[in-house]
């Protein structure tokens, strides 16, 4: 049997499917029609364009999806031909203090002022005042209700084994309560005369980039809490003599990261028309599971003090150019001087900066100064002991720095 075509009822569907075949092979004359819509200024459009409209796209910012990421090379809005070095909160000098000095053209004197000096050696207090700091480190270590989970601690000797997650008080949390908790004595000390001269801000952030021999570098750090004066700090009298360590084989921007992406802002976060605009002291906190060397080592007591003194650098500068312009601001007729803290909520680092000229390459004799000490523990160890809080090694002399550094003006 032969197969043959489907027929529909009274063939007429197979009728008009041959028929739309044999018409469909049929060529359009050409009518004339188009041309006289021309002559009159008509458009004639094809079907294309009436059905198959194009349709503009806007891009449109929708909540919780993140934008696409911009490609990180010449087409890039911040691309500069010189490379920058970076420095950020998270990265220390590898060469220190010493690394720090000579970036910033600045030599070391191991005191402070002596107005310091004698506030910190004249100050007295009470037992009642003692009393109020230890329980200040209580509150702040052991007895605040906030639990989280704390980072995990590795064994040297074990590395790959687990230890069981411990819970307490977060680090930054407990570094931010024993500050305010030593400002507020601190305040209480001082009275209204001086507190109406002081503003607390806290997490600011500071951006300024300098050229050192050649050498572009862009530093932004953050201030975990800001003293801010109505009145700046006024400049150490004498003038030092020092010289600046001798870094080779190395330079001084050995460890900081190098890159062509970059913008060259200088920020200071207080308007300079504000009262309380001038800095009068930071505090930085110290956090070693944030903080550390490019290679993974532990960071050393030198790379410590080289943090402080890049935060003092940085506020300073910052200030300067703010107030001088950004371009015109190399050597300072009236230096700026900036108090720094830097803190892990046990040992405190203090300094004083004094920001002399920003004219970094070495060939300038003008140098800025930076006096410090030794860090110094508030106390050895705040733990719990058959079951009551146990504070030993208790040492009233960071709170008494930390007061003079207050009432310094």
């Amino acid at each position: 049997m032969r197969l043959t075509n489907k027929l529909c009822a009274q063939h007429i569907g197979w009728h008009f499917k041959k028929h739309w075949q044999v018409q469909g092979r049929r060529v359009p004359r050409e009518t004339g029609a188009a041309a006289e819509l021309l002559k009159m200024g008509i458009r004639v459009k094809t079907p294309d364009e009436l059905l198959n409209k194009k349709q503009e796209f806007h891009p449109v910012d929708i909540v919780g999806i993140a934008p696409k990421a911009i490609a990180e090379d010449q087409t890039h809005p911040n691309w500069h031909k010189i490379a920058c070095h970076l420095f950020r909160d998270n990265n220390v000098l590898v060469g220190g203090l010493p690394q720090a000095q000579v970036l910033t053209n600045t030599i070391e004197i191991n005191t402070f002022p002596q107005q310091i000096e004698d506030a910190v050696s004249n100050s007295q207090y009470s037992k009642a005042v003692d009393r109020n700091v230890q329980n200040a480190i209580f509150s702040s270590h052991l007895l605040d209700a906030q639990q989280v989970k704390l980072p995990k601690v590795k064994l040297i000797e074990r590395p790959a084994f687990n230890l069981p997650r411990l819970y307490g008080i977060s680090h930054e949390r407990r570094n931010r309560l024993v500050i305010n908790k030593l400002l507020l004595e601190i305040e209480k000390l001082a009275g209204r005369s001086v507190t109406a001269r002081r503003k607390l801000m806290d997490n600011v952030t500071f951006q300024t980039s300098v050229s050192k021999d050649n050498d572009l570098v862009a530093i932004t750090l953050s201030g975990d809490k800001l003293i801010s004066s109505s009145r700046a700090l006024d400049p150490v009298k004498g003038k030092f003599n020092g010289e600046l360590p001798d870094l080779y084989p190395m330079k001084c921007v050995v460890s900081m990261k190098k890159q062509h992406i970059y913008t060259e802002n200088n920020f200071y976060p207080i308007r300079s028309e504000i009262n309380c605009s001038h800095p009068h002291t930071i505090v930085s906190f110290f956090d070693k599971t944030i903080v550390g060397n490019i290679h993974g080592s532990d960071v050393t007591k030198t790379q410590l003090y080289g943090r402080t003194l890049l935060k003092a650098f940085v506020a300073a500068a910052a200030r300067a150019k703010q107030i001088n312009g950004v371009t015109s601001c190399t050597d300072l007729q009236k230096p700026i001087v900036v108090q720094c803290v830097q803190t892990d909520g046990r040992e405190f680092h203090f300094g004083v900066f004094q920001l002399n000229t920003l004219n970094l390459n070495s060939s300038n004799t003008t140098k800025n100064y930076w006096f410090h000490r030794d860090s110094i523990e508030l106390f050895n160890d705040c733990s719990y002991k058959c079951g009551r809080p146990h504070l030993d090694g208790y040492n009233a002399e960071p709170f008494r720095i930390l007061n003079a550094f207050y009432h310094s003006s």
